[in-house]
């Protein structure tokens, strides 16, 4: 056997890929009862529910014992358990919507079910609200699922540890994302999944109490939490016309887009340091950006009066920022200032830590800091500083990683807006949709705007589209050193030839 064909079959692939599959069984399971409870769509969750968690459960059983038995784990081995992990879990959850009829095209309903697992929210759905409630459940829970993180759900599932987990659980939050709030992988995942059911159970209840039925208010607390923005509604959390039910949605945003850390620590009232610095940041560009966009947008007369433009700005900033994806107010339609606003508000994504993607604060700060004192460095070329935020000192690797990280970002971004323009979209559309899909924001601007859906693109735009997802979901390093991993296989391979 050679190399890559152990690395492919390696226990750890079948633990993180046998997980997956058991969770998103158990998902349309729950969906399946839903159909029959609904009198529809109960056979199209309950056979693939059954065949898939019959597969997960056999495929998780016998490399649960290897996994145990596997001393050394390769760094690659880690990026594709994850990288599989989450495209054939998209793969299993576009079964049901060929099933049930909602997609015809295999591809659009992957399209879909990347969409719902990586928490982007983007749709091909022209009518969402002519779905059956188990096909609306179904969306729900797969952003629900991927809000989480498959590894978190596997690590609980099959509670497993060791270096194979560890690297599978830093390969899907790469970089500087990750705390480990406790030694114990096992207890990191069981801390992050309670505190992610509390906050899910307190956002249905603030919906209710807000005016939400219940059903609206299950599904919309689910993709709010996990910062996704499937909604129930074609008009999305705009249809439901309550500025109660809109406050809502923006606490519980904001909420979704904070570190976990930052919650446990709170809870065993530890030191919020240095998560602390990052929230104020993170609410701080919140707060500037909202009033800067109800400003041009009051000035410019595309709005009627400046409390709705205020309320309007807040909740369009907000769903941006922390890339949900709810939309109150078409913000395609506003000048020229605050459009460009949001595109770019889009790449800055929320906290590191959280269920938000884009690039997160804490680099942002840490770009910004590095750029600060390469510019005092010109000036004082001796002088010896200390990259620091909020009181923590970052090391010069982590300078480096994050200025590496940065770049493969942008490259990533410009590859996506090439080839979505070189499907036959307008140069704002494929910049906004490039945009849209790596920060897994959903909505746009242009022919994607904020109350259209995808359905423009063409199937070469929605197949890189569903790259781009996957690739933003595992924040682009572990995609990217996976694609570099097999392309030096592939040229030493033909060298040895």
């Amino acid at each position: 056997m050679t190399l890559q064909s152990r690395t492919v079959f390696s226990p750890l692939v079948g633990t993180t890929v046998g997980g997956a599959f058991v969770a998103s069984a158990g998902a349309m399971l729950v969906c399946a009862l839903v159909g029959l409870f609904d009198g529809e769509s109960f056979l199209e969750f309950a056979f693939p529910g059954l065949a898939v968690l019959l597969a997960g459960w056999a495929l998780l059983s016998r490399s649960v014992a290897g996994q145990r038995k596997e001393v050394v784990t390769r760094p690659i081995t880690g990026l594709v358990a994850v990288t599989l992990a989450w495209a054939l879990a998209s793969a299993v959850g576009s079964i049901p919507l060929l099933l049930e009829g909602t997609f015809s095209s295999p591809l659009d309903a992957y399209f879909e079910a990347v969409s719902g697992f990586t928490t982007t929210g983007a749709t091909l759905l022209p009518d969402i609200e002519a779905q059956s409630q188990a096909v609306l459940v179904w969306r729900s829970l797969m952003q629900w699922l991927g809000g989480i993180g498959i590894i978190v759900l596997v690590i609980a599932i099959a509670p497993v540890s060791g270096p194979g987990v560890q690297r599978a659980f830093y390969a899907e939050t790469s970089g500087m994302v990750s705390d480990r709030l406790t030694p114990r992988i096992i207890d990191t995942a069981k801390i992050i999944a309670g505190i992610y059911l509390v906050l899910s159970a307190a956002a249905a209840v603030a919906y209710l109490l807000a005016g939400m039925g219940a059903f609206d208010a299950v599904n919309h607390s689910m993709t709010t939490i996990a910062t996704g923005g499937f909604s129930t509604r074609n008009a999305s959390i705009g249809s439901f016309d309550s500025r109660a039910i809109e406050t809502v949605a923006v606490i519980f945003m904001i909420i979704g887009g904070i570190n976990f850390a930052f919650y446990w620590r709170a809870i065993r009232r530890k030191s919020l340091m240095p998560q602390l610095s990052e929230v104020l940041g993170f609410l701080g560009i919140l707060v500037t950006i909202s009033a800067a966009v109800a400003i041009s947008v009051f000035l410019a007369g595309d709005v009627k009066g400046f409390g709705a433009g205020l309320l309007d700005s807040v909740f369009s900033v907000t769903t941006v920022i922390t890339t949900t994806g709810y939309t109150t107010a078409d913000f395609d339609d506003w000048n020229s200032f605050a459009r460009t606003t949001i595109l770019v508000t889009t790449f800055v994504g929320a906290c590191a830590g959280s269920t938000a993607g884009g690039i997160k604060v804490i680099r942002v700060m840490l770009l910004g800091k590095s750029a600060l004192q390469e510019m005092r460095r010109q000036l004082r070329p001796n002088a010896v500083q200390v990259l620091r935020v909020g009181g923590h000192v970052y090391r010069e690797e982590v300078r480096r990683a994050v200025l590496g990280f940065f770049l493969i970002y942008l490259v990533v971004f410009a590859a996506g807006v090439l080839a979505m323009a070189a499907s036959g979209l307008d140069p704002l559309t494929a910049i906004s949709a490039a945009s849209a899909t790596l920060n897994m924001i959903g909505p746009g601007l242009g022919e994607i705007g904020a109350f259209e859906n995808f359905e423009v693109m063409s199937p070469f735009a929605r197949a890189v589209s569903c790259l781009l997802m996957i690739a933003g979901r595992l924040e682009v390093f572990t995609v990217v050193a996976l694609g570099a991993a097999m392309f030096d296989r592939i040229r030493s391979a033909r060298l040895a030839g």
